[in-house]
């Protein structure tokens, strides 16, 4: 059976976790991808494990068997075209040592579970909730549901806003609400406040606080954040404990259809790097930390803009663990335009340079591992990877124009090689990389490495001062589609232009033309890297991927409800309002009527306009227009806590958030 059939019939999940048929299994049952990481951390099934070795060896083999064959069967012989040739398939061998390497550091992904925490330990923790300038609509759920967590715990809300309502907010929901005299160094200084905070209630005869749990103030947290979790801290070594980063808007400028882009990190990565003890570093939220550790190394980071991944190795320096639990814990916004999304990655590339100039990550220590040194050099680099893309565009291009001769294959030979060996390689990474990659998605993201890879080049040679910028996760004052930079479209222009001229080669049109061969061998790759961009600029001009009007994400959840007595049908529900379709019942034009969800009290809204459908019926679109914290509070438990049986059809351990559609 699959997962979603052994949670409709209560039955036990599998022993071995197969996140592509899970995945599979939940997104056409109508509910969200991460929902089928629920479950308690587990190894990997067999069926997908031999896939994945299946996969590497294969991407492999395809292509060295193809670098054999260009070396051995079609490089010419004497002058220049010998040596622009060997450019040529020293470009195509450099995907290599990638896929090599790539294929043995995520061999093994099995995952665990800890112990249930001592009897008796006594570990005080308190979730910190680090805030700027969220709207009401992102932050009113993360502190809902971080108040009602368990174990007992205290929720601190660090807001470097000073915004009176969240402190009235804070009030209802039970929360402690923090501000702190001077803003300096953004979410690592907030953070250090509240641990200075600590120290010094600490020392008035407070009792301690053992362990900080950090949710980003769009991170909503589930039900099992803490209490599956807190085990880890058995070991008294462990100073981390980092869990996945999934979320909730479907539709997000990365959204894949699957897991989002970070689904192959959060999925398959970080559960290498766990089973191989290579040291998974802190992603800001979704964690705990060891109090004691932090203090030991002087508290968050603040040297560089990427405060997390440089206090991981800091606390790697000093000795301590770090482990990664593989189960969804929380679920947040992604970046839901292309500007939102640049503007981050901006952010952790730029960071990323920063910590590998400041740790000098190129030089082996002697506190990293051989697997560690690699992860965190491979992991800092690899946002350079723009200028790969850059090289992807410019080689062929060079090449072509050139008229050099680079192989003696003909035009059919070498386009059947080439097109085997690439088809083999996406067919093989993708199950090495346990189907957590959608390649069209993958091609369009790639484009945004270009002005991220510049941009940590040229900061690698100036070492300016970088502001820590957030990524803003309101609404926009008009509806406006995402601006393609105008370099991309010259080199789409460009890519069009070359491809002609090719053409226009075979035939002998015109000058320093090349071999038919030759000229498919380049063209093949000038057409690979035009397919890049020009489906990145069509994701960027996407309507879906528009800035919005609105503050609230809607939930597109179809569940039967009563609504002032009438039954009817949500349509959607929001932070603080609901759109209800009337099924039967006479309903008020205009005031305040009760909305019973399933499985939750009567909550207060006020109709704000009602229309007709094209069926015949009628909609109404309903608001909390007295601003009462309640409803925010029931509206947050009932999407992301929701209780087991409320909503018929919805698996126990589901929460309502998770669905796309009916149940």
């Amino acid at each position: 059976m699959h997962a979603i059939e052994n949670l409709r019939a209560g039955t036990e999940r599998p022993t071995g976790r197969d996140t592509p048929r899970e995945t599979s299994a939940y997104t056409k049952a109508g509910i969200a991808a991460w929902a089928a990481q629920l479950g308690k951390p587990a190894a990997e099934a067999p069926r997908s494990r031999r896939m994945a070795h299946l996969g590497g060896v294969s991407a492999i083999a395809a292509l060295v068997l193809y670098l054999a064959w260009r070396i051995i069967f079609t490089l010419p012989t004497g002058g220049a075209n010998v040596v622009v040739a060997w450019v040529l398939v020293a470009f195509e061998a450099l995907p290599l040592f990638g896929i090599v390497l790539k294929t043995i550091t995520i061999w093994n992904i099995d995952s665990a579970a800890p112990e249930p925490p001592k009897k008796g330990a006594g570990l005080r923790t308190a979730v910190l909730i680090p805030t700027y300038n969220e709207p009401v609509e992102v932050l009113s759920p993360t502190v809902a549901a971080a108040c009602a967590l368990q174990p007992a715990h205290e929720t601190w809300v660090l807001d470097d806003g000073d915004r009176p309502w969240v402190a009235e907010m804070c009030r209802s929901f039970g929360a402690r609400y923090v501000r702190r005299p001077i803003h300096e160094h953004a979410k690592a200084g907030n953070m250090n406040h509240a641990l200075e905070l600590m120290a010094r209630e600490e020392a008035a005869g407070r009792e301690a606080i053992d362990i900080i749990a950090v949710l980003d103030c769009d991170h909503v947290p589930l039900p099992n954040f803490l209490t599956a979790t807190l085990g880890w801290f058995n070991d008294e070594e462990i100073a981390l404990v980092q869990g996945p980063q999934a979320f909730y808007n479907s539709g997000a400028f990365d959204d894949d259809g699957i897991a989002g882009e970070q689904g192959l990190f959060f999925n398959v990565l970080m559960p290498a790097r766990n089973v191989a003890g290579a040291g998974p570093f802190w992603c800001g939220s979704t964690s705990l930390l060891r109090v004691k550790a932090l203090r030991e190394v002087g508290g968050v980071a603040t040297e560089t803009i990427t405060e997390d991944l440089h206090t991981t190795l800091k606390l790697i320096r000093r000795g301590w663990k770090t482990v990664y639990h593989h189960q969804t814990l929380a679920v947040g916004l992604a970046p839901a335009t292309a500007e939102q999304y640049l503007l981050q990655r901006r952010r952790w590339g730029m960071g990323a340079m920063q910590i590998l100039a400041y740790e000098r990550l190129w030089k082996a220590k002697s506190w990293l591992s051989w697997r560690n040194f690699h992860e965190y050099l491979n992991g800092t680099l690899w946002w350079l990877e723009g200028l790969a893309t850059l090289l992807a565009f410019f080689v062929p291009l060079f090449i072509l124009f050139s008229g050099a001769q680079t192989t003696t294959a003909g035009p059919v030979e070498f386009t059947v090689a080439f097109v085997a060996m690439f088809v083999i390689r996406l067919w093989g990474t993708k199950r090495l990389l346990r189907h957590q990659i959608h390649w069209p998605t993958a091609f369009a993201l790639r484009i945004f490495r270009i002005p991220i890879g510049l941009a940590c080049s040229w900061w690698l040679i100036t070492r300016r001062t970088l502001e820590f910028q957030v990524t803003p996760k309101g609404a926009s004052n008009e509806r406006l589609r995402g601006h393609v930079p105008l370099m991309i479209y010259v080199m789409i222009a460009v890519v069009i232009l070359a491809l002609l001229y090719a053409a226009a080669g075979i035939w002998g049109w015109v000058p320093w033309a090349s071999g038919p061969g030759s000229t498919v061998a380049s063209g093949l790759w000038l057409a690979v890297a035009g397919m890049v961009l020009l489906l990145g600029a069509l994701r960027i001009r996407a309507s879906e991927y528009s800035t919005s009007r609105r503050d609230a994400y809607r939930f597109s959840v179809q569940v039967p409800v009563t609504l002032a007595g009438c039954r009817g049908e949500l349509v959607d529900i929001s932070m603080g309002g609901a759109a209800v379709r009337i099924l039967s019942g006479e309903l008020p034009e205009s005031g305040p009527v009760r909305l019973t969800l399933p499985g939750a009290a009567p909550l207060t809204l006020h109709i704000v306009r009602t229309w007709s459908t094209p069926d015949g019926g009628r909609t109404v679109s309903l608001r909390d227009l007295r601003g009462e914290w309640a409803i925010y509070n029931a509206i947050a438990l009932w999407l992301f806590h929701t209780p087991p049986g409320a909503v018929p059809g919805l698996p126990d351990g589901v929460p309502v958030a998770a669905l796309r559609g009916a149940p």
